[in-house]
C-alpha cells in the first residue's frame, strides 16, 4: 500500500523536523503508539523502535531512519510485521508563512493477522501529517 500526504503549516521545516525526528516523544501525542525507543542515535542515521497498536492487534517495528536535520528523514525497515517498510518525511520551506509538509510511505503486512493490521496501519499513517500538525499547534504556539 502507498500512502501520501502534503500539509501546508505555518511553522518552520526546522520545527516540523524536530518533531518528526524526536522519536521518544511519540507516545505523549500519537494515540496509536503505546511506547517508542531510540535504539542509536547519530548525527545522520536513527535506529527507533516503535510499539503500535492497529485495529486491536499490538505489534512493534524497528526503523533505520536517515537524517537531513531541517529537510527530510528517510524510513527504511530493519524488523517488523511488514514485508516491506519505507518512507520519507520532507520539509519544503515557503518563505515566512510556513513549510509544506510532505510524507510519503509504501508498506506490505505478513502474516495471520496482516490484512487486518495492514488496514489498521492505513489508517494510522494517513493520520500522521495531520498528527504532526496538531503537536506542533501545541508545542510551538
Amino acid at each position: 500500500m502507498d500512502i501520501s500526504r502534503t500539509a501546508l503549516v505555518p511553522f518552520s521545516p526546522d520545527q516540523m523536523y524536530r518533531l518528526v525526528e524526536d522519536v521518544n516523544a511519540y507516545p505523549e501525542f500519537l494515540s496509536w503508539c503505546t511506547g517508542a525507543t531510540v535504539l542509536e542515535q547519530g548525527e545522520t542515521t536513527q535506529l527507533a523502535s516503535l510499539d503500535i497498536a492497529a485495529a486491536g492487534i499490538r505489534k512493534q517495528f524497528t526503523t533505520r531512519n536517515t537524517l537531513t536535520p531541517g529537510r527530510r528523514l528517510d524510513m527504511h525497515l530493519v524488523d517488523g510485521p511488514f514485508r516491506k517498510l519505507n518512507g520519507a518525511w520532507l520539509f519544503e520551506a515557503l518563505g515566512d508563512a510556513g513549510c509544506k509538509v510532505t510524507l510519503t510511505m509504501s508498506f506490505e503486512t505478513m502474516g495471520l493477522f496482516g490484512g487486518a493490521f495492514g488496514r489498521g496501519f492505513a489508517h494510522v499513517a494517513d493520520r500522521l501529517v495531520a498528527d504532526f500538525t496538531r503537536r506542533a499547534e501545541a508545542v510551538y504556539r
